[in-house]
């Protein structure tokens, strides 16, 4: 499903997860490669711990490309 709003991401996924989504896509932007996107995510405490790094990212990775509003 390809989500070109917020409001049908949020339905569908949740609003935790939007603001994830949001913040490693912006990280992307400015040129932060995967290493240094998780890193990021460990150091300013976005994520609890390394296990839940895995599963956030493992989740960003399947529906970053489903994403348009960003």
């Amino acid at each position: 499903m390809t989500y070109k709003t917020k409001e049908q991401f949020i339905a569908s996924k949740g609003l935790r997860r939007l603001g994830l989504v949001e913040y490693i896509k912006n990280l992307e932007h400015k040129g932060l490669s995967k290493l240094d996107v998780q890193a990021e995510l460990l150091k300013n405490k976005v994520v609890a711990s390394p296990r839940m790094l895995d599963l956030d990212w493992r989740f960003y990775e399947e529906v970053k490309d489903e994403v348009r509003w960003v």
